[in-house]
């Protein structure tokens, strides 16, 4: 499983970092959502999507959000406690409105800006 991240968001880059370290069979691909070298090779990416919520692709399937968040979690042993916790939150769409109001408060740090402009290195 591949999962595309937005390398903007402080929080969202230290939750990466998290999964990195977790995941001990090495299941999960980290990408880094605004850097062209990694979307380039990403097929069927809702890029206007994944901007606002995590993405993650596996047997050429896409999912954004939570859904995307629940099927990290699957392939984390360190969180299969959780999972009926997490499944639940995912039946009730419950997950998805709380992921939703984290994503939209999040803050963004434009890497790419100078001083004086905003404009694409």
């Amino acid at each position: 499983m591949t999962v595309y991240y937005d390398n903007w968001c402080k929080n969202c880059t230290r939750f990466m970092n998290l999964i990195r370290q977790l995941d001990w069979f090495n299941l999960i691909s980290c990408r880094e959502l605004r850097n062209e070298e990694h979307t380039k090779i990403a097929p069927g990416l809702n890029l206007t999507l994944a901007e606002e919520q995590l993405a993650s692709v596996h047997k050429g399937i896409w999912k954004y959000g939570y859904d995307s968040l629940y099927r990290t979690i699957l392939r984390l042993p360190l969180f299969w406690l959780l999972v009926p916790a997490f499944w639940v939150l995912k039946i009730t769409r419950l997950g998805s409105c709380l992921y939703k109001q984290l994503a939209v408060n999040r803050h963004i740090v434009p890497l790419h800006c100078r001083q004086k402009d905003c404009e694409r290195i």
